[in-house]
């Protein structure tokens, strides 16, 4: 086990993480939430716009699958926060409240995950998913060799 790192997922994490093969990095950081290694950091808005998208009837995800994700939201391992605003300098209006959760957790060392980069401000702690996989196997390694 890891040293747990604390992130916000955007949407399109999870679900690329239905719509790809079970090895894509978005698939990797979901079984990580899961697992304990990522403790997720999200607010009630958040949780309705994951629930919003991933019912879209175009996307075709079964409910059992959305009732699994939204589940990894609902134990004892998240950690919860309203939006509060930062005044974040977003260039997409719509990310603000994201954006504001992670800049709001800074002192937990909170990462924003999000297969859209472009749409945030060029921070070292927005990671695409496949950067997140890469700092789980650093932080996996740390943790086996300290051993």
């Amino acid at each position: 086990m890891t040293d747990i790192i604390y992130a916000v997922i955007d949407t399109n994490v999870l679900v690329s993480s239905v719509l790809s093969d079970k090895d894509s990095p978005s698939m990797t950081v979901v079984r990580a939430i899961r697992d304990g290694e990522i403790r997720p950091v999200f607010s009630s808005h958040l949780l309705r716009e994951y629930r919003r998208v991933l019912t879209r009837k175009e996307l075709g995800i079964n409910n059992r699958t959305v009732y699994e994700l939204l589940n990894l939201f609902d134990t004892p391992a998240p950690f919860g926060v309203e939006s509060i605003d930062q005044g974040s300098s977003s260039p997409d209006m719509k990310s603000d409240p994201i954006f504001d959760m992670v800049e709001a957790t800074r002192d937990r060392g909170t990462y924003l995950v999000t297969g859209n980069t472009e749409r945030f401000p060029s921070e070292s702690y927005v990671l695409t998913p496949g950067q997140m996989v890469d700092k789980l196997d650093s932080a996996y390694v740390r943790h086996a060799c300290a051993h």
